[in-house]
């Protein structure tokens, strides 16, 4: 019976595949990383949309694995964006000289288990196949662009994009009459961006989400160099946390205080970065109903007093989930685009789309003429 070719292979070459790949060459693996990209990254490859960022610190989401890789990389922002974060996973590949390893520009289109000769076989689309008494995939969850069932889209003239598949060339909006079709994390980031320079940005609004403020900021050498100090009490602190991130629950619960005191705290969480408003908080608040019903409503009076319109503000509300219970947006000045003269909200819950045109959206209400749509979706 034939030996397979690879003792272990891994699909994919983002955060995961770059770190299985290290550790199963520290134990003298025979590894072959099958990435669908030309470059290393996964997500930090393919998202490179307008404003894509972490929304966890980035130190805190960096690699802590290597004292020598700490010590070397500086992180310029809190909350790094892309662009930023695929420089760092291009230079961990090459500090580790991980690519000798990775065939790039490699889509797998079937992997089976051989039972009789107890190892995976796997077939790229081009038809090429391979062998592995291991398999590993790491192609996160969250890796499959889906287009909205909409009528006729193939059918716009325009500019067209979708999130997950943005190009590496430049995209402008200067000047351009254009459309965001979600709200969820990356239509938030979108959002913002295309705001700052389009004549028109029209958002299509399905379900909106509870958005709490990112709070980024730069990161100096003084701080740099703090934050390095500090790494092991950093990653030990996220080895204990309930979600791994540098937050964890508050011990109290959320009616064992005052209303003054859990005001006073919400009022903290809100005006600190990152996640600390959702995993933070207090402990009961993604299971007490009462509780979580009590955050929301403090949610929702910021929403109200950050947006001038109040109707397009109770559209930006949530109505069908509670603070948290979602995955939580966090954003650098999102609701304030509401009050810009350029920037509609369209609720498709009351005027649904119904088809794309060549010159735009038509909803059960309008016709719109657009330069550029994009799917947030």
């Amino acid at each position: 019976m034939a030996e397979p070719e690879y003792e272990a292979i891994i699909i994919g070459a983002g955060m995961s595949g770059l770190y299985q790949l290290h550790r199963l060459r520290e134990l003298g693996m025979k590894v072959l990383v099958l990435e669908a990209g030309t470059g290393v990254g996964g997500t930090w490859y393919w998202n490179r949309y307008p404003g894509a960022r972490f929304d966890s610190e980035s130190y805190s989401y960096g690699y802590s694995w290597s004292k020598e890789l700490l010590e070397e990389w500086d992180w310029s922002e809190h909350f790094a964006p892309q662009p930023e974060t695929e420089r760092y996973l291009n230079h961990v590949a090459d500090r580790f000289d991980l690519r000798r390893d990775i065939r790039f520009a490699s889509r797998v289109a079937s992997a089976h288990w051989n039972e009789a000769a107890r190892h995976w076989a796997l077939t790229l689309t081009d038809g090429t196949a391979f062998t592995a008494r291991f398999l590993v995939t790491a192609i996160g969850p969250l890796s499959a662009p889906v287009m909205p069932r909409i009528e006729d889209i193939d059918s716009f003239k325009g500019e067209a994009y979708h999130t997950a598949t943005w190009p590496k060339h430049p995209v402008s909006f200067e000047g351009k009459r254009v459309a965001v079709i979600g709200t969820g994390a990356t239509g938030v980031q979108t959002i913002q961006e295309v705001a700052k320079t389009a004549a028109t940005l029209t958002v299509f609004q399905r379900t909106p989400n509870w958005c709490a403020p990112l709070l980024n900021a730069k990161i100096d050498k003084a701080e740099m160099a703090r934050i390095r100090a500090g790494y092991p009490d950093l990653f030990e602190r996220c080895q204990q946390t309930f979600a791994g991130f540098i937050h964890t629950a508050d011990p109290r619960a959320t009616f064992e205080v005052t209303e003054e005191e859990r005001e006073a705290f919400w009022e903290k969480l809100y005006n600190e970065p990152g996640f600390g408003i959702w995993v933070g908080n207090f402990r009961d608040i993604l299971m007490d109903r009462g509780a979580n019903a009590e955050l929301s409503a403090f949610v929702a009076r910021k929403i109200r007093a950050r947006v001038h319109d109040q109707a397009v503000a109770e559209k930006l509300i949530p109505r069908n989930h509670g603070f948290g219970t979602r995955r939580v947006p966090l954003e650098t000045k999102y609701y304030e685009v509401y009050n810009q003269p350029n920037v509609r909200l369209v609720d498709i819950k009351d005027t649904p789309i119904e088809r794309i045109t060549a010159g735009g959206i038509r909803t059960a209400a309008e016709n719109f003429d657009f330069d550029m749509i994009i799917y947030a979706t």
